[in-house]
């Protein structure tokens, strides 16, 4: 399977002006872009945006692209549409362009009385970019895909971890964690029952999150929002900013809350080193307990798509008094 993402690049504006206040109207599969900009006669302008973005196996992708161009008027909007095909080769070129031209024709009209005789031509390129589809984890009942390494050991990965698919065999696929753990290690993972794939497609992981925990309120503040905490005494916080990590394994201290918290043996280090963590339970040797049960998968679902960036992490922790 392939990616292919479709973009608008450039608008040529030629023939006679009927205006320079230009809306760019395109949809593909159900996917759609609207573009306003000025656009002078005689001039080109790069536009630069994202149509949409499509998946397609090694066959040629056609699909049928529809396309309005409005000048837009107090009085009159000048209109000229075409409906027509795009053909992509997944297999050949990364990157594609394909032109389309799209007639505007003046049109104006008062108590039915028509004038204008004024034509422009728009010369609408579209840019066709082919990549490897981005694959991940699913999100499961308890978070967790159990795959094997090279040596048959399980190695747990979490749910929206980024992989790449290596190959099939013995009904077994193949694949390399992006991040996380089990970064850059080839594991492996059997076939559903009908032989497809665990491996789902469009993820979009989330700008890295920010939390502050309160030593002295013993609250965890996320997204503008408190969850009541427990720590441990004897093993004190201190200030500063810790990096929060991509959950590394399951932790049986969640078992106990799965009913109300089904992902609660997901748990998200603090820090590179050592044992402290934010989790759901109900008391702490060092961990940022998070005690209402019922508001885990809350935290869950924003920690767990959100990155830093570095392949390891999903945000940070500010440590306050």
């Amino acid at each position: 399977m392939k990616s292919i993402q479709l973009k608008l690049t450039k608008v040529k504006y030629s023939g006679s002006s009927v205006g320079d206040d230009i809306r760019i109207e395109i949809g593909v599969l159900g996917q759609f872009l609207r573009v306003d900009k000025k656009i002078k006669i005689g001039t080109s302008a790069k536009i630069n945006q994202e149509v949409g973005r499509f998946e397609a196996d090694e066959g040629l992708f056609n699909a049928k692209v529809s396309i309005t161009v409005i000048e837009k008027d107090l009085l009159f909007n000048d209109t000229g549409s075409l409906n027509s095909d795009i053909k992509i080769d997944p297999n050949a070129e990364k990157t594609q362009q394909v032109t389309y031209k799209v007639r505007v024709k003046e049109t104006r009209s008062i108590v039915g009385k028509i004038w204008g005789e004024r034509t422009a031509d728009f010369e609408i390129t579209l840019e066709a970019i082919i990549g490897d589809i981005e694959l991940y984890i699913p999100n499961s009942k308890d978070g967790w895909l159990r795959a094997l390494d090279a040596k048959s050991k399980e190695a747990p990965l979490p749910a929206y971890l980024k992989v790449k698919f290596e190959y099939i065999k013995n009904k077994r696929e193949y694949f390399t964690p992006l991040e996380g753990a089990y970064r850059g290690q080839l594991l492996s993972v059997k076939l559903q029952d009908n032989d497809s794939s665990y491996f789902i497609s469009r993820v979009k992981h989330q700008s890295m999150a920010r939390a502050t925990y309160s030593i002295n309120k013993k609250a965890l503040t996320l997204n503008g929002k408190k969850y009541l905490t427990v720590d441990y005494k004897h093993s004190p916080w201190k200030k500063g900013l810790y990096d929060i990590e991509i959950p590394d394994h399951p932790h049986p201290g969640g078992r106990n809350y799965t009913k109300v918290a089904p992902h609660s043996k997901v748990w998200f280090r603090v820090g590179h080193t050592g044992d402290r963590y934010i989790h759901a339970g109900s008391h702490s040797l060092g961990c940022i307990t998070v005690t209402e049960h019922s508001k885990w998968e809350e935290i869950y679902n924003i920690f767990i798509k959100a990155r830093k960036g570095d392949f390891v992490s999903i945000g940070t922790l500010e440590v306050i008094d």
